[in-house]
């Protein structure tokens, strides 16, 4: 029988052959392992690493809670110019707020506007293509845009941003780390000064601060334009969960920073080139700790493997209150299947260790808290006497459990709500940037 030309003859091949991969062995364990009815269970040989008293008292009386947002927003009439927008919203609510609007589920949504109002937003454009300065290539610009986005007339993150980088907490003459950076312009190795805008002096190539944290310049031509602006979004959520125990340590009342839990949706990891800050956070982290002060900080890790791990497996998390802490060599081995080399183990992007808690019955997520002690290679398996503020930071995460969503929390979906972007924003949106920065 002859066929015309057509997809049938096409379609009754990959049948056939989907028919013939059916029948191999291996591919049908395969299959029959991924298609289960059966509940989850624990992975064999491993149990909880404790349980935390979850109605302890908190001397918390603040939650901050820091999110971004991002979309891509194209021009309605040149498609090929397109910008994305990133809103930062830090969100300040007392406890008294949390626990009011947690008790009444049905309070007047008016409310839930004003406790919304508690933000303090700092919205951010970047080139994604087509857009760029006169005479800049789109690299060029974004370096440009973000030295303002930096600068005190916009988001004032560098005043963060340098008090890590030069460790001013330290006290003078203290010795400090040497800082370094090759020149955008010649290549050559410098030593970074103190300042936001300085030359190469190789080649006077003019740099800005924010060239420090390499977002931009070595990216091969194939990386996602949209990744570097989650890049970006990243540093200035990072900037910004730092930026009042900074302010405080500035003007001498650390003694006020066991008031606040400091919350990030996400993890506590800088990636990529953002590792050159990650020593510096660590050690000041490590200095708050040694001096006595409480710096009670959380990030919230809703996705990604240890998240899938809890999800999935950890049905030995029983109760309210019980957790289990992993060693690094079990995240690797366990979760994501890969062999664990002590000797050959780096991390230079986080600056905090996992950990999985229950919260309530329906609750069970997935935690990462700086440790007294940090490094490349460490802590490889911490205890939980290493997490600082471990017991405060579950006791007040408990009380704010939300069912708008799995494993959700009050705090995250007030700043969720707050920053969330559309994913086709109206010109209306636009305008509103655009004027917010013109005024």
């Amino acid at each position: 029988m002859a066929y015309n030309s057509g997809s049938l003859p096409f379609e009754r091949a990959s049948k056939i052959a989907h028919m013939e991969l059916i029948r191999d062995p291996s591919l049908t364990q395969l299959l029959q392992s991924f298609h289960s009815d059966v509940v989850p269970r624990s992975l064999g040989g491993v149990s909880k690493s404790g349980v935390i008293d979850l109605k302890q008292e908190t001397t918390i009386k603040y939650v901050i809670t820091v999110d971004g947002g991002l979309t891509v927003a194209p021009n309605p009439i040149r498609r090929d110019k397109a910008l994305s927008l990133i809103q930062i919203g830090t969100c300040v609510l007392s406890m008294e707020d949390l626990r009011s609007l947690k008790s009444n589920p049905m309070m007047d949504p008016r409310d839930v506007v004003d406790l919304l109002r508690k933000v303090d937003y700092r919205p951010v454009a970047l080139p994604l293509s087509g857009v760029r300065l006169p005479g800049q290539s789109i690299r060029q610009t974004n370096r440009t845009i973000l030295n303002a986005i930096f600068s005190p007339a916009w988001t004032n993150l560098y005043d963060v941003l340098q008090y890590l980088l030069w460790r001013e907490w330290l006290p003078p003459g203290a010795p400090k780390p040497r800082r370094s950076m090759n020149c955008i312009g010649c290549g050559k190795s410098f030593d970074l000064p103190q300042g936001q805008i300085f030359q190469c002096p190789h080649c006077k190539y003019d740099h800005y601060l924010s060239d420090y944290l390499d977002l931009f310049n070595e990216q091969p031509e194939d990386f996602g334009r949209e990744q570097i602006s989650r890049m970006v979004m990243s540093a200035l959520e990072i900037l910004a969960i730092l930026e009042l125990p900074v302010k405080l340590a500035k003007k001498g009342q650390l003694q006020r920073l066991g008031d606040f839990l400091f919350i990030k949706d996400g993890p506590l990891m800088f990636r990529a080139s953002g590792y050159r800050l990650v020593d510096s956070i660590r050690d000041f982290i490590e200095w708050l700790y040694a001096e006595g002060y409480e710096f009670n900080l959380v990030g919230i890790e809703k996705t990604g493997d240890f998240a899938s791990f809890l999800t999935e497996s950890a049905t030995f998390l029983d109760c309210p209150g019980d957790y289990f802490l992993p060693s690094i060599n079990f995240i690797q081995e366990e979760i994501r299947g890969v062999k664990f080399d002590s000797t050959a183990y780096r991390n230079r992007v986080s600056f905090g260790s996992r950990l999985g808690v229950r919260l309530s019955k329906q609750h069970i997520v997935a935690l990462q808290i700086p440790t007294k002690s940090m490094s490349d290679t460490g802590p490889i398996a911490p205890a939980s006497d290493d997490l600082i503020g471990l017991q405060q930071i579950v006791s007040v995460l408990a009380g704010l459990v939300s069912y708008a969503h799995d494993n959700a929390l009050v705090p995250i979906v007030l700043a969720n709500q707050a920053v969330s972007l559309s994913d086709k924003p109206s010109a209306r949106i636009l305008d509103d940037f655009i004027n917010s920065l013109v005024q």
